[in-house]
C-alpha cells in the first residue's frame, strides 16, 4: 500500500495541493479524477518519489523510501508524456522497465508485449509507431518488471475506444493479481467501470473519495466540471454523462 498523508504542494505562490490524504491499496484500482488543473499530475509525481511535497509525508508498505533503486523496484511509474529520444526499437523500450533489477529478460519482455498486443513490434523502431501503438509499448514496460504497485499518469490520452478498454483490462488484472494500480483518468465511464475507488479532485484539494458510482453524482460534479451531468443506461449498464450546453 502507498499512503499519502497530508500532502500539500506550492510552485511560487500557487498553491497545487491542499492537505491532500489518500492511499493506494493492493488488489485495487485508484483514479485520481478531476478537471485540468486540478493537481491531479501534482499527486502523481509526489507519489511516485519525483517531487518533494512542502508538507505531508508518502510511505510506500510503512516505510519512506529514499533510496530511488529500491523505489524502483517497488513501482513503476508512467508519465503523462514519454519522450524517447533515440529511434530504439521497441523491445529496448520494455527492456528498460527492467533496469531496477540489473537484469534484461528476454522471456519477460516477449510477454510483456504479448500480454499488450504489441508483440508484432518486437523489432519496429518506437518512433515509427502511431501514438495509440507507442502507447501500449509503453504500458509493456510498466509491467515488465512486476513491480506491486503501478501509477500511471493518463495513459488512455492516445488511445482509441477499444485500446483504452484493453488497458483497463490489463490493470483490473494487474489488480485482481494482488497489484495496487493508482492512475490519473479522465474518462468517468472507463472509472466507473474499472476502477474500484476515485479520488475526486479540484483546486489542490479532495473532494470525494470513495466508490464511482456513489461520487459520480450529478449534483456532485456540475461544481467541479462547470457543466451539467446526467445518468443514462444502455444494455443494463449504467453511464454518467455530460449534457449539451
Amino acid at each position: 500500500m502507498l499512503e499519502l498523508a497530508h500532502i500539500s504542494q506550492a510552485f511560487g505562490a500557487k498553491s497545487v495541493l491542499r492537505d491532500v490524504s489518500c492511499r493506494f491499496e493492493a488488489g485495487k484500482i485508484s483514479a485520481l479524477i478531476g478537471p485540468n488543473g486540478a493537481g491531479k499530475t501534482s499527486l502523481l509525481r509526489i507519489a511516485a518519489g519525483l517531487e518533494t511535497p512542502d508538507a505531508g509525508t508518502v510511505r510506500l508498505d510503512g516505510t519512506n523510501f529514499a533510496d530511488a533503486q529500491a523505489r524502483a523496484r517497488k513501482l513503476a511509474y508512467l508519465p503523462q508524456f514519454q519522450n524517447i529520444a533515440w529511434p530504439l526499437l521497441c523491445r529496448d523500450v520494455v527492456a528498460l522497465g527492467l533496469l531496477p533489477f540489473g537484469v534484461k529478460d528476454e522471456g519477460q519482455v516477449e510477454a510483456a508485449l504479448g500480454l499488450c498486443g504489441v508483440a508484432h513490434f518486437a523489432e519496429r523502431p518506437i518512433d515509427t509507431l502511431s501514438g495509440g501503438e507507442a502507447a501500449r509499448v509503453h504500458v509493456a514496460r510498466l509491467l515488465v518488471g512486476d513491480a506491486p504497485l503501478l501509477l500511471l499518469d493518463e495513459p488512455m490520452q492516445s488511445l482509441d475506444a477499444a485500446g483504452a478498454q484493453a488497458v483497463m483490462r490489463l490493470l483490473r488484472q494487474a489488480a485482481t493479481d494482488g497489484k495496487a494500480v493508482g492512475l490519473v483518468l479522465h474518462d468517468l465511464n472507463l472509472a466507473q467501470h474499472f476502477c474500484d475507488e476515485v479520488v475526486l479532485m479540484d483546486a489542490g484539494a479532495i473532494i470525494g473519495q470513495g466508490a464511482p458510482h456513489a461520487l459520480f453524482t450529478p449534483a456532485t460534479l456540475a461544481p467541479i466540471f462547470g457543466i451539467e451531468f446526467t445518468r443514462a443506461a444502455a444494455n443494463g449498464v449504467d453511464y454518467i454523462l455530460p449534457q449539451r450546453s
